[in-house]
């Protein structure tokens, strides 16, 4: 290695230990927000902040997500983040879920009709009627069964986020071997 490259080396190296802070970041993010979404009531003084942390942390996760925009998955894992956020925001911070689409799909059996107005099994789902659900076509509608997995239902930035992981997957691995081809490309 010559004298030229190890700025390059260096700068490389600071550059990934700031990704793994960043990363580490978005997961505790993340973590609270599913927490909090998850466990603080709907209503009242606990409601408020819960509205209030949801949104907060959405847009560090978008700002976290867009920091890798080198990836070309980070730019679909904020549009994911930002196709759930539209009806989540107009529900107070949770995902509208239709009780017909429950219903049919039979993947919660133990969501009945009076669970309408109510989140699901401590998660960030609210069931609703469909005429009270805003953004329909963004909200938890798609019944997917998966062997092994069994039935779930996602919205579509759920399917855009699966499509981010899935190509992040695949430009990782050339995206790590990219700069050593640079770095072999110049001492030639």
């Amino acid at each position: 290695m010559s004298n030229r490259q190890v700025p390059l080396v260096i700068a490389r190296t600071v550059r990934r230990a700031g990704d793994s802070w960043f990363l580490a970041g978005a997961a505790a993010v993340f973590l609270a927000q599913q927490l909090a979404i998850s466990y603080l009531g709907t209503s009242g003084v606990e409601g408020q902040f819960r509205r209030v942390f949801f949104f907060a942390s959405t847009i560090l996760l978008v700002l976290f997500a867009l920091r890798f925009r080198r990836f070309w998955g980070a730019w679909l894992v904020a549009a994911g983040i930002v196709l759930n956020l539209v009806p989540m925001a107009a529900h107070g911070g949770s995902m509208p879920i239709d009780f017909a689409v429950i219903e049919e799909s039979g993947a919660f059996p133990e969501v009945r009709r009076e669970d309408i107005g109510r989140q699901t099994n401590h998660g960030k789902d609210v069931v609703l009627e469909r005429d009270d659900i805003h953004f329909f076509a963004l909200s938890d509608r798609y019944v997917v069964e998966l062997p092994g997995y069994g039935a779930n239902i996602y919205s579509l930035g759920d399917f855009v986020l699966f499509a981010a992981v899935g190509l992040i997957l695949l430009q990782a691995p050339f995206m790590v071997l990219a700069p050593r081809r640079a770095n072999n490309a110049q001492t030639v």
